[in-house]
């Protein structure tokens, strides 16, 4: 983003899209501040539910969970390697439903003083762990 004295920039990327409760999700990002201001970086897990009813949509976004780098001072960069942040106990992604919509994203931001935050939000899809509690069950039949 370019602001009047300088420009900040952030790029990022993660390894996968699909998580459960408990993954870590690794981030690499690098971040780079060349205006005047202090900026740190931030990462956080956002829920977007959508309800659609009556020719009426209503969007609720949560801040779920966050971690945050360094201070950024003019003129310099921080690079995120393998930063993590733990996916907490979420409800699955609900996919294909023309009523309710429960998306997940990461975003990755830089707050800029006086100025707009610098946003980059990639898609993440959260599902359960099915059967963990059942490995040790068995069931046999006979006729």
């Amino acid at each position: 983003m370019f602001i009047p004295d300088g420009r900040v920039s952030v790029s990022a990327q993660i390894d996968r899209k699909g998580f459960c409760e408990g993954d870590e999700i690794c981030i690499n990002a690098d971040f780079e501040n060349t205006c005047s201001r202090i900026v740190v970086p931030k990462a956080a897990i956002i829920a977007k539910h959508t309800y659609l009813a009556n020719g009426q949509t209503k969007v609720f976004t949560q801040k779920l969970s966050c971690v945050r780098g360094n201070h950024i001072i003019s003129g310099m960069s921080e690079s995120w390697r393998g930063k993590t942040i733990r996916v907490k106990k979420l409800k699955p992604s609900i996919l294909g439903c023309n009523i309710l919509r429960v998306e997940y994203f990461l975003q990755i931001y830089v707050s800029v003083p006086g100025s707009k935050k610098i946003i980059l939000e990639l898609p993440l899809v959260i599902g359960s762990r099915s059967g963990i509690g059942s490995r040790n069950s068995s069931m046999a039949s006979q006729t």
